[in-house]
């Protein structure tokens, strides 16, 4: 039988103290003691650090460690090794602007204990839940659907095509058969991580979110991943550290690149990459041509731009490499 003793928290953070003190509190709040939390900064100011410090009487499990390169994914390829290294059999990525109101790690812990087959138990974000057979979460399904973005079967979580999005619809079931999970809060079995590691890249990114469950529903498949519907948190999509448009669209649409090469890459796969691709520039089209701002324009522009750059350099993002429209500083590139 796992304990909270055997679960080590990993959380990546940079320049978000506010949202750290929010987060840890939550925890502490709701008796959610695990072995170790892991805080892994990134920072440019010691704010977290202090933050951390304020707490470490009152949560004994916390650790703080700090990196001189800002990266999501090398920070979390280090805390998984040192997870791996201290034997812990449970290791959960949670993201630094998630609020919890229940004792999560005990939810946890009834999934993995009640079946041995389960690697991963992912949550969903709190808000009005609708029910699986009402007319609205049909309709949105139904346009997932379409869209070929992750939409719901039965008990079923599905995932279609490269392209995927951060978040669950808001249903009230137990969703048993999940393909992937959505990356601001997740637990999983350490085993999944004994021969997996997210390629290295600087700043901020997307592809952890989409890219670890898929991975372990491809290892495991289905039944290895649940979202239990009372797995319920506050993810406050902190505008902190935001990257401004034009950054946040390249690097979707890098790591979604990424993702296609590292799962899709096949003509079945192609295709559903076309079929997303074209929607996504007639959807954006639309919105500048329906609300003709400056930044819908702007949004547009970007779109095109990153898909170039995406086609540009497919052969280097095919083998793993990847940000090369950034400095060492993440600014911008003023050619690339």
């Amino acid at each position: 039988m796992y304990t909270k003793k055997d679960i080590c928290i990993i959380t990546t953070t940079y320049n978000r103290p506010k949202d750290i003190d929010l987060e840890i509190k939550s925890l502490i709040n709701y008796k959610n003691f695990a072995g170790k939390h892991i805080i892994l900064d990134q920072s440019k100011n010691n704010e977290t650090k202090k933050v951390f410090e304020k707490y470490t009487n009152k949560y004994s499990a916390l650790r703080y460690k700090h990196f001189n390169v800002a990266s999501k994914i090398i920070s979390l390829n280090n805390g998984i090794d040192t997870a791996l290294k201290e034997k812990y059999k449970i290791i959960c990525i949670l993201d630094d602007d998630v609020e919890v109101k229940k004792d999560i790690l005990s939810i946890a812990l009834r999934e993995f204990n009640s079946n041995e087959e389960i690697k991963g138990v992912g949550a969903i974000q709190i808000e009005p839940l609708l029910p699986y057979n009402l007319l609205k979460f049909k309709i949105k399904n139904s346009l997932l659907k379409f869209f070929l973005l992750p939409n719901f079967g039965k008990d079923t979580y599905r995932i279609l095509g490269p392209y995927g999005h951060n978040s669950v619809l808001h249903t009230n079931k137990d969703l048993r058969n999940c393909q992937w999970m959505p990356g601001f809060l997740n637990f999983y079995k350490a085993e999944v991580f004994e021969k997996y590691r997210l390629p290295g890249r600087i700043g901020y990114e997307v592809l952890s979110d989409i890219d670890i469950g898929y991975s372990a529903f491809k290892r495991n498949g289905l039944g290895s991943l649940v979202i239990p519907k009372d797995m319920r948190v506050y993810h406050h999509m902190s505008s902190v550290e935001r990257y401004p448009n034009k950054k946040r669209i390249f690097v979707n649409h890098e790591d979604h690149i990424t993702f296609y090469y590292r799962y899709f890459h096949n003509l079945p796969g192609f295709l559903k990459l076309f079929w997303e691709l074209f929607w996504i520039n007639i959807l954006n089209l639309g919105r500048a041509v329906a609300i003709p701002r400056k930044e819908n324009f702007l949004r547009l522009s970007y779109l095109w731009q990153a898909l170039f750059y995406c086609f540009k350099y497919r052969k280097q993002i095919k083998a793993g490499k990847s940000r090369m429209f950034l400095n060492s500083d993440l600014s911008m590139k003023e050619s690339f």
